[in-house]
């Protein structure tokens, strides 16, 4: 996929600009995924910056090597009355909204808990917006192609699950249940069937077995007559809640 976004958003862009975009955006994902939360928003600060020099190249033929103000690059585009209402209004404010959580409120929290997990959680999906919107905007792909990507893009990251050379896994020790919850939320909407739960999950085959059984009976999971496992939205719900204990 991300050859292909980067090739669909180089028929409006440089393709040296549109992989720094994506790449960006992979780091952003990635230092979700992996739970470094902290580093995560330093990255959303960086995919902004790239964004914008996105939207300068669209609109004046020329990217800035770097965005000095955010803000002052914002107005100046929402000024421009030559672009389309995605690029002079949508994307650029959804980009501010995400540079704001990484110069993030530094005051005493409700009851001392830390935000940082939900506003990235925003951060991310707002970025995935913005990717998937340049994708329908400036794309040359076929259109089933484009949508599965933008399904893919604005789906949401699950915390903790990462990618190596196309295998995927669970990147810290979780209990069982939550590993596969973790899995199976990081397919959707697509299901696993067991052979491939088996080899994603670092956990021993006996606790993925247990687990499945448990999650089945608490209606976590459903088992499809395709022979692949779903996630529920009362697994998603539990392992929302687990997610935010943990923190």
């Amino acid at each position: 996929m991300r050859d292909t976004i980067v090739a669909d958003l180089s028929t409006k862009i440089p393709a040296s600009l549109a992989t720094e975009l994506v790449e960006a955006y992979e780091q952003l994902v990635a230092k979700h995924r992996g739970g470094d939360f902290e580093g995560a928003l330093t990255k959303a600060g960086r995919f902004v910056e790239h964004v914008l020099r996105v939207l300068e190249h669209i609109r004046t033929g020329a990217a800035p090597t770097e965005i000095k103000q955010v803000a002052t690059t914002i107005q100046a585009i929402e000024k421009d009355a030559n672009l389309p209402e995605p690029l002079r209004f949508l994307i650029p404010r959804a980009a501010g909204m995400i540079y704001g959580m990484r110069s993030k409120r530094n005051a005493v929290h409700v009851k001392e808990t830390d935000p940082t997990a939900i506003d990235v959680s925003l951060a991310v999906a707002a970025a995935g917006w913005i990717m998937a919107e340049l994708l329908r905007l400036y794309h040359k792909s076929d259109e089933k192609a484009v949508a599965d990507a933008m399904l893919a893009l604005t789906r949401g990251t699950i915390p903790m699950v990462e990618s190596i050379n196309g295998q995927v896994f669970v990147g810290k020790t979780v209990p069982a249940k939550v590993e596969v919850l973790l899995l199976l939320a990081h397919a959707k909407p697509k299901g696993i069937n067991r052979t491939t739960i088996g080899n994603s999950a670092k956990c021993s085959q006996p606790s993925v077995s247990t687990a499945l059984k448990t999650l089945g009976a608490e209606r976590m999971v459903h088992l499809g007559a395709d022979r692949s496992y779903y996630i529920t939205s009362n697994g998603e719900q539990t392992l929302g809640q687990w997610l935010l204990r943990a923190g």
